[in-house]
């Protein structure tokens, strides 16, 4: 393992708050972010899509079903083990993160805490063992932070629904079996819909390619023309939709904000590593004073999002055992975004400064940290864009009334 990873590992341990089988998962990630290393890196700098490869890797240490109970394949993680599981994989990159995030965070989360019996053996569970691929459809070209104004739309009809829209910045949306699809109904409101891929009905617009960074990461627009849905695969009630992709954005929030830390990890080995080797002026630019105050920055960054994600995962384990209580999910939300923000932005200014650290060298994505500086810009803007949750962390303590949006 990573030296500074293995020592948070080890740190959890020491104070009870992991057992012996979540170092079990700590160190099957390990082997997988080896295995992945040097494939990711040679897809980055080819700007290629390497989802295919990542799942086939994490498939094969268990880790697609993580957060998933055992009952439905998973490998029944709780939060607490999920962050360490996007620590790791975030030193690897937030294109691994992304991907995997949608599958394990976004949409299991989503069936496995609202889906059917049935829905869990034709969905959870083909996704938990890593043999069936699903896509969390909620934004839209112009629709991002406000999704009560989507205009994605369904209509019933006999036996099912139709669903017609189209749904942007879409995660593995080339190679997703299925998609939840938000969609409306002026009568029953904003709701969610399993639509399996359909070839003629189903179709990818344009897979997104210039973006700043996460090249790795499947990105694709897709267009629904009336996509036929069978009325079994509704989630939850009519009028739910929200309700439930606010469940998997709690997920998939944590699991952001835990990359990022692994993002901080890395950038950080690497400014040691580069402070101790180069010489300039006649020594190692280690010995130099604001080289060794860049370095201290960013091991604070570190310790700031470290903390902020451990917390957010503790209070997102009691809500997960109580899903019923009330202000366990309220403790649970505000700790978890207040995490994604920490977190998101702290990386970002770890990469900054690992680049300043580098030098010339760092200003290229042949670096790690060049890569990291590139790729956790879409950090604060997915899932929840940073503007709007830090009004959110505002309104919870100001109380109601306060509310900058709803």
């Amino acid at each position: 393992m990573e030296t500074l990873f293995q020592n948070h590992v080890n740190e959890l341990k020491e104070r009870g708050i992991i057992d012996a089988e979540n170092v079990k998962v700590a160190e099957a990630v390990d082997k997988a972010a080896e295995e992945l290393y040097v494939d990711e890196i040679e897809a980055y700098l080819k700007h290629e899509v390497n989802v295919t490869q990542q799942f086939k890797v994490l498939k094969k240490y268990g880790l697609l079903g993580a957060h998933v109970p055992k009952k439905y394949s998973g490998m029944g993680c709780d939060a607490v083990s999920l962050a360490l599981i996007f620590e790791r994989l975030g030193q690897v990159g937030m294109g691994v993160v992304t991907g995997f995030d949608v599958q394990t965070c976004l949409t299991e989360a989503i069936l496995n805490r609202w889906a059917n019996e049935e829905q869990k053996k034709k969905y959870l569970v083909p996704e938990a063992k890593g043999d069936k691929f699903m896509s969390f459809c909620l934004t839209e070209p112009s629709e991002g932070s406000d999704p009560g104004s989507l205009q994605t739309k369904f209509e019933e009809v006999d036996g099912g629904f139709k669903v017609s829209g189209e749904k942007y910045l879409i995660t593995n949306g080339s190679i997703a079996n299925a998609f939840i699809v938000f969609c409306r109904n002026s009568q029953k409101g904003i709701s969610a819909i399993i639509v399996d891929r359909d070839e003629k009905h189903v179709t990818k617009e344009a897979e997104i390619s210039e973006k700043l960074g996460l090249f790795t990461s499947d990105t694709t627009l897709l267009k629904f023309d009336e996509a036929f849905a069978p009325k079994e695969n509704l989630l939850a009630n009519f009028g739910d939709g929200l309700k439930l992709a606010y469940t998997g954005l709690l997920t998939g929030r944590l699991g952001i904000a835990a990359g990022c830390v692994g993002v901080i990890e890395d950038c950080l080995n690497a400014s040691v590593s580069r402070s101790k080797e180069r010489i300039q002026f006649g020594k190692e630019i280690g010995k130099h004073q604001l080289v060794q105050h860049r370095l201290s920055v960013i091991e604070q960054q570190l310790e700031i999002a470290s903390h902020s994600v451990e917390r957010a995962a503790y209070w997102k384990k009691r809500y997960d055992d109580d899903t019923q209580n009330l202000d366990l999910r309220k403790s649970a939300d505000h700790n978890v975004t207040l995490a994604k923000v920490i977190a998101t932005n702290a990386a970002g200014e770890a990469a900054d400064n690992a680049i300043q650290l580098f030098g010339g060298s760092g200003y290229s994505i042949l670096t790690p940290v060049g890569r990291h500086y590139i790729d956790i810009r879409a950090s604060r803007i997915y899932e929840g864009s940073n503007d709007v949750l830090e009004l959110k962390l505002a309104s919870d303590l100001l109380g109601k009334g306060f509310e900058a949006y709803k």
